[in-house]
């Protein structure tokens, strides 16, 4: 038995046919559109580039960074070992280690600058950038650390030669009164004996005298050479062309010209000579004065 309204039925079906297909198109149509779009595909290559850029450049850094921090610990060590060091030999060798590491340090850092001039991903640039303005500040400290480690090494070098200086003149001075204290002492006479023999008595009790006054002499003007040297290294330790260190050297001249008026030995006039000579040099004095040099 069939329907009566078969006709319109089919005419029904087929445009629920027609509108379902429709409606399954368009979506059907839109993925493949958004899906078949290389954009996507583009994108996803240029962050797996950019990703490892980004490793590569973090693996570089990581192992500049690395080598610096080995650099600075062996150079706090030896800095640790150069604070108990006595021995001259061991202390030259440590300075030396140090001075390689730090210019390790420098190549490193120029390697780093180049780099980073290079670098794509702009932390990492910036990163770069604070450890070189860090190492740089780092360098310019140490090379003030150095400097004033080479004046204490000096002032120390300077107070030694000055105690012993010290110890030398009070040796001295010891000398000149245990010989004044000879000397002071009356001469005993020959006794008995002939002419002949009261003479040799009194050229030996000449002899020594004059050797006594001689020594005291020679002894004397080594204190005022002791003296006159010490205002000499004082001049040194001051800056060049300070009034302070002017007028020590003033000081200093004048004293050494004060032995010279009548030296004990032509040892010792030779030495003030050659010792005036840097003086007159820096105090613009010419190198002779009234016949004296």
């Amino acid at each position: 038995m069939k329907p009566l309204n078969q006709p319109e039925r089919r005419t029904r079906l087929w445009q629920f046919t027609l509108l379902y297909l429709l409606s399954l198109l368009i979506p059907v149509g839109a993925s493949y559109y958004l899906f078949s779009n290389r954009s996507i595909a583009d994108e996803n290559a240029r962050l797996k580039k950019e990703l490892d850029r980004t490793h590569e450049e973090q693996a570089r850094l990581i192992t500049q960074f690395d080598t610096l921090t080995q650099h600075l610990q062996r150079i706090d060590a030896v800095d640790q070992r150069m604070r108990v060091e006595t021995n001259d030999l061991v202390l030259g060798k440590l300075s030396t280690a140090n001075q390689d590491y730090l210019n390790s340090i420098a190549v490193n850092l120029s390697q780093l600058r180049n780099d980073s001039a290079q670098m794509q991903i702009r932390a990492h640039r910036l990163i770069a950038r604070n450890v070189l303005r860090d190492f740089d500040l780092f360098r310019s400290n140490r090379s003030t650390i150095d400097v004033l480690r080479q004046q204490l090494t000096k002032n120390g070098e300077d107070t030694r030669s000055a105690e012993r200086m010290a110890a030398e003149l009070s040796q001295a001075k010891q000398q000149i009164i245990m010989l004044q204290a000879s000397l002071s002492r009356p001469m005993p006479m020959p006794s008995g004996g002939g002419g002949g023999g009261g003479g040799g008595g009194s050229q030996a009790a000449v002899a020594p005298s004059s050797n006594a006054r001689l020594q005291i002499a020679l002894l004397t003007d080594q204190i005022a050479f002791a003296e006159a040297d010490c205002l000499r290294q004082r001049a040194l330790d001051h800056k060049a062309r300070s009034k302070e260190r002017k007028q020590l050297l003033d000081q200093s001249r004048t004293a050494f010209i004060n032995i010279l008026q009548d030296p004990a030995t032509d040892d010792l006039k030779a030495a003030i000579e050659k010792t005036l000579e840097p003086i007159n040099v820096e105090l613009g004095r010419p190198p002779r004065f009234f016949g004296l040099l």
